[in-house]
């Protein structure tokens, strides 16, 4: 029997649900399924609802779905905020310690969330409680499994002498639910102990065995229970990895010969920093005898005071001849915005590595939003050339980590890489077929040694000119000002024309050099009769709707933006020339990117379908929304599942 489902797991801010979501989720990757985890919090330390969405399957998936096969409830929010998502023939999993909670009694919940389930009740007559919503979930074909944690502590008791029992509640829950999900779904115990190791390592480890021991006891407990899905182990003969958006970005950079990166810490774009400084001792490509010198000394990661110091820190490691980044979120990138511009000026390589979030100002710090765009592609005053990339999937994360620098490096810029909140904060097993020696670093036109006449900013044909490292390379004059050829301020009519068609030709290039996949992609039948656009995240629910809609008999493509700046404005206007619907899905209000392809293209997108709330777009929200614009023509849909 196929198996294709989500599992989520949820419960207090702090009470593990991130570290039981992880044992689940390296479990079945390790039993050969394919892995979707999206986790989902508020901006808060300890006490609010967080919870984690996994959607397991046998066959490569792209997205999550919004409706729940099992749901499992540490505490009785968890219940109260997701029953109404559980399908029928689905499982809950709930301790009888919840039983008699009533719904004014959680004091973490929203009022606005609170309100709107007073009012499902009254409507209803179901008694506001979590038995309350026990027997109305059985009444409605779902399955409510209850657990039982005071029996499995006493097992856990004899054990483990050395661990205080009321201690265990609080501490180990997570792994309790865990392990009596994967049991009572017939996987293999050996699988569940493989997550633990996976997750509990270094200073963790000393937990290792106390996890162990309770998955042991829980697996005993739940022998005798079987519910209607059976993960049976799957061998595959493809390597594979399991990673996050951060991870995934932090891995590209690393392959890329990264040096040097600054960060000041927000969410959700400190991960890949943390990563980083945990995985810094990689093999460079030298190119000078100061890089060999350098080759075992890992990579410099600095945490500054302030994002303005992240940019300017940044910049200077770069044009001291360091591959160097920074990693921020949106307040943060506005404050790099004059350290950009001086970028710009002085044709600095840096690589930018935005995550996206929900603004503006703070606005939600923890959830998704894909309304940075505009901001990136005109960002910092007055006009220079960039590069814009948005990755897609994990996958995507790595491959264009690595190739920022190169573009950064061959065409003198700074490179903007987009991974929006939704794609930072998820996880997918990633085929792990990539081969590190295909991957060739480009510094770029680089000069060392004495140079007569040596001009830093000289006019060439295609914009390019050759660059030098302080030290190694002829002396060089930078000014955040406008400059001649050597670097030194003027403001001449004619020189300022002059540098000013210099630095845009670069776009010119890099337009006829980089491949058109790193800028468009084009999924499903060529000659379609509805194509849906869309870029970031997005990719994933889009294309797993697509095939949903031509498995019914609808001819559906997807085209992916990839690239927006240079963008590929002759394959996107080809593309959307043919006469068929097309529909453009993002999460922002506007529809930022159906703007630039009209800006580009002349082609206006008249249906729109768009999400704000700050959760990532589900595949049957992409399903649905297709399905009622065919039926009844709707130019705009606001998309709103998720609690």
């Amino acid at each position: 029997m196929p198996i294709d489902l989500m599992w989520v797991i949820g419960g207090p801010q702090g009470g593990g649900i991130d570290t039981g979501a992880n044992v689940f989720m390296r479990a079945v990757a390790r039993a050969g399924y394919y892995v979707i985890g999206d986790r989902e919090y508020f901006s808060n330390i300890k006490g609010r609802h967080s919870y984690f969405m996994v959607r397991v399957s046998d066959e490569p998936r792209g997205g999550l779905l919004s409706y729940i096969d099992i749901l499992v409830a540490l505490d009785a929010e968890t219940v109260f905020t997701h029953f109404q998502d559980v399908k029928r023939g689905g499982y809950v999993i709930v301790d009888t310690s919840t039983f008699n909670t009533k719904l004014d009694q959680l004091q973490y919940m929203e009022d606005e969330l609170k309100e709107r389930l007073r009012e499902w009740f009254s409507r209803t007559g179901v008694e506001p409680t979590v038995k309350g919503v026990i027997d109305y979930l059985r009444n409605s074909g779902v399955n409510v499994l209850v657990m039982h944690y005071a029996d499995l502590l006493q097992e856990v008791r004899k054990r483990l002498h050395d661990v205080d029992l009321p201690s265990l509640i609080g501490r180990y829950s997570n792994v309790v639910m865990v392990a009596y999900s994967t049991a009572i779904m017939g996987l293999p115990i050996e699988y569940v102990i493989k997550g633990l190791e996976d997750v509990f390592t270094g200073r963790r480890g000393k937990l290792f065995e106390y996890n162990k021991a309770i998955v042991e006891v829980v697996y005993e407990y739940a022998k005798s229970m079987r519910i209607s899905v059976t993960l049976t182990p799957i061998k595959r003969s493809t390597r594979a990895i399991l990673v996050n958006g951060n991870e995934a970005v932090a891995i590209g950079k690393i392959l890329g010969g990264l040096r040097f990166q600054t960060y000041y810490p927000i969410t959700p774009a400190a991960d890949e920093s943390f990563f980083i400084e945990a995985h810094d001792t990689v093999d460079l490509d030298p190119v000078t005898e100061e890089a060999k010198a350098l080759e075992k000394a890992g990579i410099v990661v600095v945490q500054t005071e302030d994002e303005i110091s992240a940019i300017n820190m940044a910049i200077g490691a770069s044009i001291a001849g360091a591959r160097a980044a920074t990693a921020t979120s949106g307040p943060g990138l506005s404050l790099m915005v004059e350290g950009i511009g001086f970028a710009g000026m002085n044709e600095v390589p840096i690589v930018i590595t935005h995550y996206q979030r929900a603004g503006p100002s703070t606005g939600m710090a923890t959830r998704n939003s894909q309304a940075d765009l505009r901001f990136v592609m005109h960002m910092s005053h007055g006009e220079f050339p960039r590069i814009v990339i948005a990755s897609g999937d994990h996958r995507e994360a790595i491959e264009d980590a690595f190739k920022a620098f190169n573009w950064a490096e061959r065409y003198q810029l700074p490179v903007f890489h987009l991974v929006d909140k939704a794609l930072a904060n998820s996880y997918s097993t990633v085929v792990w077929d990539i081969d590190k020696k295909s991957l060739r670093i480009d510094r770029g036109l680089i000069v060392t040694g004495d140079v007569n006449d040596y001009r830093r900013f000289r006019i060439t044909k295609d914009g390019i000119s050759p660059r030098s490292i302080p030290g190694l390379g002829p002396v060089f004059w930078l000014t955040g000002d406008e400059h001649d050829e050597y670097g030194h301020i003027t403001e001449d009519p004619v020189t300022r024309t002059e540098m000013y068609e210099k630095r845009m030709r670069k776009l010119e290039l890099a337009d006829k050099e980089i491949p058109l996949e790193d800028k468009a992609r084009l999924y499903g039948p060529e000659d379609a009769d509805i194509t849906i656009v869309g870029w970031g995240s997005t990719k994933g629910a889009i294309i797993d709707a697509m095939n949903m809609l031509n498995q019914e008999g609808y001819r559906v493509n997807f085209l992916q933006l990839r690239m927006f700046i240079p963008f590929p404005t002759e394959f996107v206007r080809k593309v959307l020339s043919k006469g068929q619907l097309i529909i453009d899905v993002e999460s922002n209000y506007e529809a930022q990117a159906a703007g630039v392809i009209r800006e580009k293209t002349g082609i206006e997108i008249k249906h729109k379908v768009l999400k704000v709330t700050g959760r990532p777009i589900f595949v049957d929200e992409v399903y649905e929304a297709v399905k009622k614009i065919l039926r009844d023509g709707d130019e705009k849909i606001v998309l709103m599942k998720g609690p």
